[in-house]
């Protein structure tokens, strides 16, 4: 599936969000029939004004025939909240889309899950993964458990934007779990599940994690009864 990568874009003096692919026909008919991206020849890129209603109506247009990379448009909006309040323009009612917005458009300040502080860069991550959890039906105990899995995350990373790791990223960060925290097979089980649902279904990198391997469980033998139990 081809990929549109969103950026900041200051062109003719107005904030903008750019929008750069390889040419392709699908993504540039989409994009046109939202009526409002234009083509910047000097920066060589599409570009909408940025704010939040332009940002939905993008989002809904290329669902299902790209994946949207937009890790530089979160540590953007969160450098900027720093500096200054972000003030975006009036916009009308957001659509509904299967994943939320940039960190910048749900909240102005670091987030804590139970005992776990999330970065304004990370917002978004946790959010996104209960909506599609309950729009896939999770049961409750699973959903607790892969967003408790995906805070241990979150809180290491810090400013680290999540969206931005590799499988090789992740390698590392199971090893760290298994060598330093001394997590137990089946806690490893449950953190690579949580894991693979946020990239492979949120995000919907396909085969994100390919080449990571699953810990081998321990094999219980059986509990066999002794003679006096076999006589009751």
């Amino acid at each position: 599936m081809r990929t549109v990568v969103l950026k900041p874009l200051q062109h003719r003096g107005q904030e903008c969000i750019g929008l750069y692919f390889e040419i392709n026909y699908k993504i540039q008919g989409a994009l046109q029939k939202t009526k409002l991206v234009k083509f910047s020849a000097t920066n060589k890129c599409w570009y909408i004004p940025l704010n939040k209603e332009n940002y939905n109506k993008i989002f809904f247009a290329l669902k299902g025939l790209s994946v949207i990379e937009q890790s530089a448009l979160h540590q953007y909006l969160a450098e900027k909240k720093k500096s200054a309040p972000v003030i975006l323009p009036a916009a009308k009612k957001p659509e509904i889309t299967q994943q939320n917005p940039p960190a910048q458009w749900v909240t102005q300040r670091a987030i804590v899950y139970k005992k776990e502080k999330i970065s304004p860069v990370n917002a978004h991550v946790l959010p996104a993964i209960q909506q599609h959890l309950t729009l896939k039906a999770y049961s409750p105990s699973t959903a607790k458990t892969y967003l408790n899995e995906m805070a241990q995350l979150l809180n290491l990373l810090k400013d680290i934007p999540a969206d931005q790791l590799t499988p090789a990223h992740l390698k590392r960060y199971l090893v760290f779990c298994f060598d330093k925290l001394k997590l137990k097979e089946n806690t490893l089980h449950s953190r690579i599940n949580a894991l693979k649902f946020y990239y492979e279904q949120v995000l919907r990198r396909e085969k994100f994690f390919w080449e990571i391997p699953r810990p081998k469980k321990p094999f219980l033998l059986p509990k066999l009864l002794n003679e006096t139990e076999l006589a009751k």
